[in-house]
Parts: C-alpha cells; structure tokens; sequence
C-alpha cells in the first residue's frame, strides 16, 4: 500500500514538473509569433486601439486610419461587406487604407489581420463601424446628355452661316432657344469645373490620374486609358474584357465594378464646341486622353463581330473596324 502511495506521489510529481515545463516552453514561443519579446526580454502587446472614422456611406470610398501596438508591417484591413485597397504608410504604431463599404446600411465589421488571408495573415482584432445608407441615388437613367460646349458666341442669325453673338437681335430672331443661349454654355463661364457645357469633380482622396466623377451624369471614369493591342473582333473583346478584370482586381478608387462604357457614355465626354484641334475632350480634368478612338461595348448592329468607337479627336462615332491606328480603353462605373 505505502508503495503503491509513493509510485502514485512520484508520477503526479513528475507530470506537474512536465506541465510547468511546458508552459515554460510554450508561451515565450507563442509570444514570438504574436509580437515576440523586446529587447529587455519584456513581452510585446499586438493590438487594434482604434480604426477612424466609426462612420461610413454604402459605396463611397474612404480613408481609414488604423491605430494600434506593435501591429505587424504587413497588416490589412478588410470588411465584411464591401472592398479595401492595399494599406499604406504602415508602421508598428498604424496605416492608412482606404475601403468601400458595400451591401446594406447597418453594422458592418472591420477586421486587421497581419497579413492578408491568402498569405495565411493571422487575426489582430477588430471593429464595428456604422455603414450610413449611400448619399447619392444610383441613376436609373445613364446615358444622360450634356450640354454640347457650345459658346455664348456660336450662334447663327437669320438668313447666314456666320456665328454671332447669342445676344444679337439676329441670333435671336432665327430662334431664340439656340444651345449657345442655354444650360451651362451660358452660367457656367469660368471652366474651374469643366469647359463650357461640362462638369467634372475629383472623388478624395484620389486624384485625377486615378478616376474623375461626371457631375453631369454621375458616371466615374477611370482617369489614365490602356491602349489595345489586339486587332479588332473578338481577341479585341478578350482583351478589354482582361483589363476590366485586372482594374477591378486592385479595386480602382475602392470600387470592384468597372466596365467597359456604351456608346453613349463615351459620346458624354465630348464637348462639340472645342477649339482644341487635337482634343474634343476636356484635357484639362482627363490629362491622360491619347489621339484615336476609345472602345465601347456597344456592338456594331451590321457586323456583330465588331463594336463602336469614339473618336476623341473629332468626336466621331465609327465601328471598330474601321480603325486602322490605335484603340484605347477607358473603364467607368
């Protein structure tokens, strides 16, 4: 009996000291993967103090600065519902990273990892913020048109070809609604936002090189083009349909819906009243435009195996096929 007492004593002695051991073991290794020790030999604390602002609309795009301890150099941010963009500046201290919140209004979850998901980044922590319901009504109706860019010194008078004041008793008495008598060709004179006729505003924090919001129609545009290689039919196709892909990979602007624009949506970018002899495009809000036509895709009725094109140059419409020099692609959403 009293053997058996010192055989049972000995055993549960030893697998304390094994547990201890363990412990010992275990939790410098742990503290190693998650922050490690200092110098001083002091275990660091990996933690989200706070991601600003706490607030955010459906489907706009917007900066947010994570704060915390330690946090590891490749850490992201993700959303539950919606897209974030590659972080930037990261320290231990924090980033920045810009998301766009998607689905419905309400909660939404916003989670630091050390590295993405694919790359097997570990959790940090997370937060809610509020995703407020978006600020601007979707458009039902796109292909909206806007004024032509005609001048408040391009209308005809009565009875000649010559342009003329839009205020001469002429003009007026050939007929007194001419485009260059209404819309923005009259107010809007200054061109800070547009060349006559047109309006354009930049989305923050991106820049113009990146994407240009069309005030006019409410479409966003992508602000440097690709140029096409392929010829045209459908390895052209093939080939915009990649890029469309590739753009929305990287979530241009925060966005993931880019496409190839219509016809339409491409002919809202022309100002007809254009001196410029290279451009009938606002060069000045698209610096990026290249001479040549810009692909649509909008099929060509007579050859369904081609599109039309834009001629940003002139301004006309003609079917891929025609074109004989470069193809450019812009997206927009």
């Amino acid at each position: 009996m009293m053997m058996k007492n010192t055989i049972e004593g000995l055993i549960d002695s030893g697998w304390r000291r094994s547990r201890w051991l363990w412990a010992a073991l275990t939790v410098p290794a742990l503290l190693a993967c998650f922050g490690g020790e200092g110098a001083s030999g002091s275990a660091q604390t990996v933690a989200v103090l706070s991601v600003t602002p706490v607030k955010a609309a459906v489907g706009e795009a917007t900066k947010f600065t994570v704060s915390g301890m330690n946090l590891p150099l490749t850490a992201t941010l993700s959303l539950a519902d919606g897209y974030c963009l590659t972080p930037a500046d990261n320290t231990a201290n924090g980033f920045t990273v810009v998301c766009t919140p998607g689905g419905a209004a309400g909660s939404q979850v916003m989670t630091v990892r050390s590295d993405t998901v694919a790359n097997g980044g570990w959790f940090v922590g997370t937060q809610t913020i509020t995703a407020a319901p978006a600020t601007v009504t979707p458009l039902t109706v796109i292909n909206l048109l806007v004024d032509s860019g005609v001048s408040v010194g391009q209308c005809y008078a009565a009875g000649s070809d010559v342009l003329v004041s839009c205020l001469s008793p002429t003009a007026i008495a050939l007929n007194d609604k001419q485009d260059g008598m209404t819309g923005r060709d009259v107010y809007s004179v200054d061109g800070v936002d547009g060349q006559l006729g047109l309006s354009y505003s930049l989305v923050p924090p991106f820049t113009k090189s990146e994407c240009v919001r069309d005030v006019t129609t409410g479409l966003l545009w992508q602000g440097t083009g690709s140029v096409l290689a392929a010829s045209a039919g459908e390895g052209r196709v093939l080939e915009a349909r990649a890029l469309e892909t590739t753009v929305n990979t990287v979530g241009l602007c925060g966005f993931a819906d880019w496409r190839v624009p219509t016809r339409g949506e491409l002919q809202s970018l022309l100002n007809y009243g254009s001196l410029d002899p290279y451009f009938a495009v606002d060069t000045s809000w698209f610096p990026d435009i290249r001479i040549g036509a810009y692909y649509s895709s909008t099929k060509y009725a007579p050859d369904q195996k081609n599109t039309w094109v834009v001629d940003f140059t002139r301004g006309g419409v003609l079917p891929d096929s025609a074109i004989s020099s470069g193809v450019y692609l812009r997206l927009v959403r």
